[in-house]
């Protein structure tokens, strides 16, 4: 059985930080401008939930996110200012490009938590979405589909050099106005990619998917809060956090009440799966809505070599989003097994029905180069590649039998990740492992044997970083068939860049006795 969660209960530090965020928010307006609608709210309660509410609201008045005004002028003119886009005037069948806009606070020009989208370069960010092509019914229920991309990791002047080519957005602009029908006919006839939107995996069926595609491009496995780190003069964004989280804000915006959410991604998009599928969960549990949420990882960079979590990890300040979610991160923060222990954290609070699978090569290139460049071992592949999996499998063996609804589909032999599945969707036991994981109606326990097959797919890489990084990686599937890269678009400061109304926000202090004061008014009143 999934074991029981043993983190402390405090309720107000387990609220996602969009929850803290939008409390505060709500909190404020209220006092401000509807003093007697939450007077009669409060007379209606007993004494307890009176408590209660108090100390709820001042909590998130104190911890979370005031309002803030969201700018766009760091946007592309080909893109549509996300929190002024409703999912509902778009078309179906259509793909889109996303810009969510930089969040300052109202009250201190100072940026918001998380609020300042961008590039590892300091270039516009954006994501892509598409509806499904055959309109959806009213009653019909929503389905979504996330994948994350991957693109490596960088952590020093070194690393970040090599890698400067994935701190911009990848050049996915070509499948603007394209349906997933579309986009699917190219890759048939392409090599090594594919696009979920537009197929059927097992039994699901994905071409109903509402398909929000995260681009890639901070270099910190989506995760990071440090906006201008200095390599010995080299600036680099790590804000990836920044770039998943208010994407998030807007899938959580446009579907209140989905039935399925998949979300997926490759290698770097991959490893942090497990952390949006809490903040997933919890936002929409915090809701009293019952989703089902499902993950498919393919490939993650899983093992956290010592050197890189005593010397580089830092840098990228994944802080800020694990403790949102509430996990330990500075008992974790340093530890080997940190990867293992945010699984295990997520999978203690998931649901028994939420089906978690994990894809891998037992001879991964892209994964054993960073394992080495992190750290694991200044050895050759030939030693090293043992050692590496070994760890691996231990590990995740480990997890299967502590969660039943964890289950690990192993392809022997060389190989790492593309777009869409597409080394997984060659296995022909594949889809029979992955209905399993994604059905929205299957049910718990998932796991089957672990399935090992023979493949023909071939991945060669050097062991070195600086060969390897440069090889591995021409042919990356992200990239247009046709069209070049897309550097820089002209920003469109006038037509987009609308304020959003702005509340206030006063001091802890200052909120507490504002609060209390407003609470005694009320039971006076009433």
């Amino acid at each position: 059985m999934k074991r029981k969660n043993d983190q402390p209960d405090d309720a107000t530090q387990k609220l996602p930080l969009t929850e803290r965020a939008r409390l505060s928010s709500y909190t404020a307006l209220t006092l401000k401008s509807n003093q007697s609608i939450f007077c009669t709210q409060i007379n209606n309660m007993n004494m307890k939930q009176r408590i209660a509410t108090f100390l709820l609201l001042s909590a998130a008045m104190a911890n979370g996110d005031d309002s803030t005004i969201i700018s766009y002028k760091n946007c592309d003119a080909n893109s549509l200012p996300a929190e002024n886009t409703s999912i509902s005037t778009l078309n179906n069948g259509q793909f889109y490009k996303m810009c969510p806009g930089s969040h300052k606070h109202s009250n201190n020009d100072t940026f918001a938590t998380l609020g300042q989208p961008k590039c590892g370069d300091g270039s516009n960010f954006a994501f892509y979405l598409t509806r499904p092509e055959q309109p959806q019914q009213e009653e019909q229920p929503q389905k979504v589909l996330i994948e994350l991309s991957g693109g490596g990791a960088c952590w020093d002047k070194g690393t970040c050099a090599l890698q400067s080519f994935f701190l911009k957005m990848p050049p996915l602009d070509f499948v603007l106005g394209m349906s997933c029908s579309d986009v699917g006919k190219i890759a048939e006839v392409s090599e090594g990619w594919d696009i979920l939107c537009a197929r059927t995996v097992g039994e699901t069926d994905f071409t109903e998917y509402n398909t929000i595609v995260i681009p890639y491009c901070t270099q910190d496995v989506h995760l990071g809060d440090a906006a201008e780190v200095l390599y010995d003069g080299t600036t680099v964004q790590h804000v990836g956090g920044h770039n998943t989280y208010r994407t998030l804000q807007w899938v959580f915006d446009n579907f209140e009440d989905p039935s399925h959410i998949v979300l997926t991604g490759c290698s770097a998009g991959a490893t942090p799966l497990p952390v949006f599928y809490h903040m997933v969960k919890e936002h929409y549990k915090a809701r009293g809505r019952n989703v089902k949420v499902n993950i498919i990882s393919d490939s993650p960079v899983y093992l956290t070599p010592r050197n890189f979590l005593e010397n580089h990890f830092q840098f990228w300040n994944h802080e800020t989003v694990m403790k949102s979610i509430g996990f330990d991160y500075d008992t974790h923060k340093e530890d080997v097994q940190y990867a293992s222990a945010v699984l295990d954290y997520v999978l203690d609070g998931s649901d028994d029905t939420d089906g978690i699978g994990l894809v891998s090569h037992n001879d991964d290139a892209i994964s054993l180069m960073y394992y080495i460049a992190m750290g694991g071992d200044d050895d050759t592949k030939t030693s090293v590649q043992p050692q590496w999996w070994s760890e691996m499998n231990n590990s995740w063996s480990q997890t299967m039998n502590e969660h039943e609804n964890f289950d690990v589909f192993i392809i022997n032999g060389s190989g790492h990740c593309s777009s869409g599945l597409y080394f997984a969707n060659q296995q022909p036991d594949f889809e029979k492992w992955v209905s399993n994981i994604v059905s929205s109606t299957s049910l718990i326990p998932v796991q089957q044997e672990t399935v090992v097959m023979n493949t023909s797919v071939t991945m060669t890489a050097a062991t070195d970083p600086t060969s390897a990084t440069t090889e591995a990686y021409e042919s990356r599937p992200v990239e247009s068939p046709v069209s070049p890269m897309n550097n820089t678009f002209p920003s469109s400061e006038s037509e987009t860049d609308t304020p959003s109304t702005a509340t206030f926000k006063a001091s802890a202090g200052h909120t507490l006795i504002a609060t209390f004061l407003c609470l005694h008014l009320c039971l006076l009143l009433g």
